[in-house]
């Protein structure tokens, strides 16, 4: 079966995520629709001691989600294993490997982003990842 246009656009801004070790985050802005959404962990930042849990609302306040993750986070490794379509929404399901910039320990996770796309730009995406490897990755020793 052929690959969908919203799969392909998908894979492309993976790719490319990944050959500029997560440094342009236009890779995903430029698919946004005009108000999109970014929910990373389904929880609040005062409920969660991981700064990037939280919902951001607008462009400004997804750039806010990257500042975080370049402060906090490097990048060592993202592989994406399996896109799903079904409707208007694609599941991307990811393994991904990141180091603590404060305590220099490494987490490796499965992360899923839930994509909700009006056309080919997406309104929402939802991000889930396993805090409990952040957590412990970001807790000194």
């Amino acid at each position: 079966m052929a690959e969908s246009e919203r799969v392909a656009i998908l894979r492309h801004a993976y790719r490319c995520w990944v050959d500029c070790s997560g440094a342009d985050r236009n890779v995903w802005l430029d698919l946004a629709a005009d108000d999109p959404v970014f929910h990373s962990l389904q929880t609040e930042k005062a409920e969660h001691p991981l700064a990037i849990a939280d919902i951001y609302r607008g462009r400004d306040e997804i750039g806010a989600y990257f500042d975080a993750m370049e402060r906090d986070w490097e990048p060592l490794s993202y592989d994406p294993q399996t896109f799903i379509e079904q409707g208007d929404e694609v599941a991307v399901f990811s393994i991904a490997s990141v180091r603590a910039k404060a305590t220099g320990k490494t987490a490796r996770s499965w992360v899923s982003h839930w994509w909700t796309f009006e056309g080919n730009r997406f309104v929402k995406v939802v991000e889930v990842f396993d805090g409990t490897k952040a957590l412990m990755a970001m807790t000194p020793d």
